[in-house]
């Protein structure tokens, strides 16, 4: 009898766990697109704000040094402890080339926390032309600034 409760206290406490994580901060790392997509590879950073109710908001940064491209994007979205659901509904800023547009993205970012907390996950997006080619995100969370 003493074994369910034993799994019981460990599940219990990896709920604590994920709910208890702050990914309010700097994320960096890279988002991918599809075969089809302008590039396979871009730089990508987001700055999250979430209050107590798992309510965020902030923005995302993509660059391409290969393309001298780059955008800023605002988002708003919502954590519940282990997945962030995230829309892009603006463009702040964009360099971009004549034929090339900016994706605003929805993506679901998984909160993992076996070794560096991470957040993984797959966005689809659209342009004022029609739809993106989806793609993934990987990225860490970075070391506050001193």
């Amino acid at each position: 009898m003493k074994k369910p409760l034993l799994i019981i206290g460990f599940l219990a406490n990896i709920v604590v766990f994920s709910h208890a994580q702050d990914v309010s901060g700097t994320w960096e790392g890279i988002i991918t697109q599809e075969k089809g997509g302008i590039l396979g590879e871009y730089v990508f950073k987001i700055f999250i704000n979430a209050d107590k109710d798992g309510n965020v908001k902030g923005s995302a940064y993509v660059k391409s040094d290969e393309l001298d491209i780059y955008a800023v994007m605002q988002f708003k979205g919502k954590f519940d402890g282990e997945y962030i659901d995230i829309e892009e509904d603006k463009i702040l800023r964009e360099k971009r080339v004549d034929d090339i547009f900016w994706c605003l993205k929805d993506y679901r970012l998984q909160l993992l926390s076996a070794g560096t907390l991470r957040l993984e996950g797959k966005w689809s997006g659209y342009t004022s032309t029609g739809a993106c080619t989806p793609g993934k995100i990987y990225l860490k969370k970075a070391a506050p600034r001193a």
